[in-house]
């Protein structure tokens, strides 16, 4: 049977038992009131509004086509590539068609397709002109197997190649004749020839400082009671060595109480700190800062919003400063942060700017912006570069950067790094990495992936966990929620955001892109203020987007899950989830947008039936967080459960969380 038939089956069997969806008798799911607005209603609403809706049009009375005033338009070529290949000029989201007009000064004009081959127009000067096509050329030509060389042209190419750091090297010493005769590569002989290589490079490389501690005599006073207590009180924190507790390893340091404890040595580090206000250091940044300042790797495993970027940062900047070779002797950057997403290395690097430190230089690399710019800056000299994989592995690829400068590597986000595919491009990147870095990794959650990766790139790390290492809200968030039909979402939303007060600030997260750019669109129609963050938009948009969410132009701001972590917008009061995560994970991280930094906020989640299949993982969160249950939610899990064993029992196939045969979109749902 259909899952959604089914389900309307089981519907009428306990109907007269049961009150209607949207008539819960727990009063704590019903957040919005349900009366019915008409426009006429909403007129003042619009009025008190009226100046941020001409703040929000600025950009666009404001725009000038400034990039074609760059060129000289009577200079131009035509050039053909197959239709085929355009996509590559192109680059995901235009991506590539900006790097290649940054790096050549050219304007790039996609015509229309003509059969096979599409024209494409190059402004600019003859010289540009030229080098855009031969990379344009480069982009579209086909791949072609390479030229098998005879062992006599590998030798001397082997010999002669500057990047062998062994004149010497000779491959025919590493060919074996196997038992059919065949000659073949001695890859045990190879391999232990290349970590030869490669550990006499890193032994001539300038010597690290890692340990940077002084216990303070208070901290050191604490005894294991007075530990273990501030520990359990303190978001019930469990610090131990994630893998072999061998017994020449140093004890794990108490936790440090006040600021002082940690930086008495570092009056240049306080006084920042006093600037921005702090009374006293989070949990985690009471346990990461005499770890990290020793020199241990770490992995912090904490909800967002409790502090992790400042737990990594303080002592990042200790040891740049702290190193034996001058900065302007070494070879490169001595800092890596590597992060998820583009708002989240953006919002890192505004962290690191706020903290200045001994002329330390930072960079913010990302894909998406100007890349030549971000070469440059890289050229003159930085000290921390924080960066998302992608673009990260691009310039290491490239040779603009390379991973053995790097002393102190920080993987941020390391689960959603992971979930978002970025685990060949962070093992690539760090191929060469130096054995005796410090690295500290941070997470929301421990899965498989993150331990492999800890196992990878960590010596003896310390974990420490704030709070249980099962999947948690902030509990700071009151969590509610509405049932409806799905046609009824938009309907529902407006009626809470038309019922807003004017000091709310709201994120709302959307399952689709299309899902985003439709309801900014349906709120500029209704002349209500705000921003959209998702992956179709230019990086200009989205920085613009949450620039205005942050100093208060508007105060709605409509996302996809790219803005479900790291994101610190101040004083958010709601997030709403107008589509439910595919995830229970990101549905924690959604939720964690709002309730930080010590203060209150409440999630409103609307739930169709579509979402069945979570309602058993949610109450679990719930309960956790000490929150109402509704009564709904208790009988969705039960009713999914249900149709999963005679489901189960008949050998069906009930589809993926109620979608199955016939399931409803968006638009498409019928009563209950």
């Amino acid at each position: 049977m259909d899952p959604n038939d089914e389900w309307d089956a089981y519907e009428a069997s306990v109907a007269a038992s049961e009150p209607p969806p949207n008539q819960s008798s727990s009063n704590s799911s019903k957040p919005v009131a349900t009366t019915v607005y008409t426009n006429s209603n909403r007129s003042d609403w619009r009025a008190n509004n009226i100046s941020n809706t001409n703040r929000s049009n600025w950009r666009a009375n404001n725009i000038s086509n400034t990039n074609n005033q760059r060129f000289d338009t009577n200079n131009k070529k035509n050039i053909t590539v197959p239709s085929d290949k355009v996509g590559r000029i192109i680059g995901k989201g235009g991506s590539k068609i900006r790097d290649l007009e940054y790096e050549t000064d050219t304007k790039i004009q996609i015509g229309q397709a003509s059969g096979s081959d599409t024209v494409i127009t190059l402004l600019g000067s003859d010289d540009n002109i030229s080098k855009v096509q031969e990379m344009i050329g480069k982009l579209t030509e086909e791949w072609k197997p390479p030229v098998k060389k005879s062992f006599d042209t590998a030798t001397n190419s082997a010999k002669n190649s500057t990047n062998n750091p062994d004149p010497n090297f000779d491959p025919k010493e590493y060919m074996i004749i196997n038992e059919h005769g065949e000659e073949v590569m001695d890859w045990e002989r190879f391999n232990a020839y290349c970590d030869k290589v490669q550990k006499d490079i890193w032994a001539n490389l300038p010597p690290i400082v890692k340990d940077f501690y002084q216990e303070d005599p208070e901290i050191t006073a604490m005894t294991p009671s007075q530990v273990a207590q501030w520990r359990k009180v303190n978001n019930d924190i469990q610090v131990k060595r994630t893998f072999d507790d061998k017994p020449d390893l140093r004890p794990i340091p108490n936790p440090v109480l006040k600021f002082e404890h940690a930086f008495r040595n570092y009056p240049e580090i306080l006084e920042q700190i006093y600037k921005q206000g702090f009374k006293q250091p989070s949990p985690i940044q009471s346990q990461a800062w005499p770890i990290l300042l020793r020199g241990e790797d770490m992995i912090g495993i904490a909800q967002t919003g409790t502090g992790k970027t400042l737990a990594f940062l303080l002592p990042a900047l200790i040891h740049i400063d702290g190193q034996p070779t001058p900065r302007e002797e070494r070879a490169g950057p001595t800092v890596l942060i590597l992060a998820p997403t583009r708002e989240l290395a953006l919002q890192i690097w505004q962290e690191v700017c706020k903290y200045e430190y001994r002329g330390i230089k930072s960079v913010c690399l990302y894909g998406g912006a100007n890349r030549k710019d971000q070469i440059n800056q890289v050229s003159k000299g930085v000290d921390i570069v924080i960066a998302t994989p992608g673009r990260f592995n691009d310039l290491v690829l490239a040779r603009h950067l390379h991973a053995i400068n790097f002393s102190y590597i920080v993987l941020d986000e390391a689960d959603r790094m992971l979930d978002m595919g970025f685990e060949p491009q962070i093992r690539s990147s760090l191929f060469d990495v130096r054995p005796n870095r410090q690295c500290v990794m941070t997470s929301a959650t421990w899965p498989e992936g993150v331990c492999s990766l800890a196992e990878k790139y960590m010596s003896n790390p310390i974990q420490v966990n704030v709070g249980s290492l099962d999947l948690a809200a902030v509990h700071t968030v009151t969590q509610k929620f509405k049932f409806v039909e799905e046609e009824d979402k938009d309907s529902t939303l407006f009626e809470f955001i038309y019922d807003m007060d004017e000091n709310d600030k709201i994120i709302i997260f959307c399952g689709k892109k299309a899902t985003a750019s439709h309801i900014s669109s349906e709120l500029a129609v209704k002349g209500i203020p705000c921003q959209s963050i998702h992956g179709n938009l230019d990086q200009s948009d989205r920085e613009a987007a949450l620039a205005d969410m942050l100093d208060g132009t508007v105060n709605i701001l409509v996302a996809t899950d790219v803005a479900s972590r790291g994101i610190d917008i101040k004083d958010l009061t709601h997030v709403i989830n107008l589509d439910f995560p595919r995830h229970i994970e990101e549905y924690v991280h959604r939720i964690g947008r709002t309730g930080r930094a010590g203060k209150t906020g409440t999630a409103l989640t609307l739930i169709t039936r579509n979402d069945w299949a979570h309602a058993a993982e949610l109450i679990k969160i719930l309960e956790e967080a000490e929150q109402d249950i509704p009564d709904e939610l208790e009988r969705m899990a039960h009713r999914f459960k249900e149709m999963k064993i005679r489901s189960e029992r008949e050998g069906g196939n009930m589809g993926r969380g109620g979608r199955g045969r016939g399931g409803r979109g968006r638009g498409r749902g019928n009563r209950w």
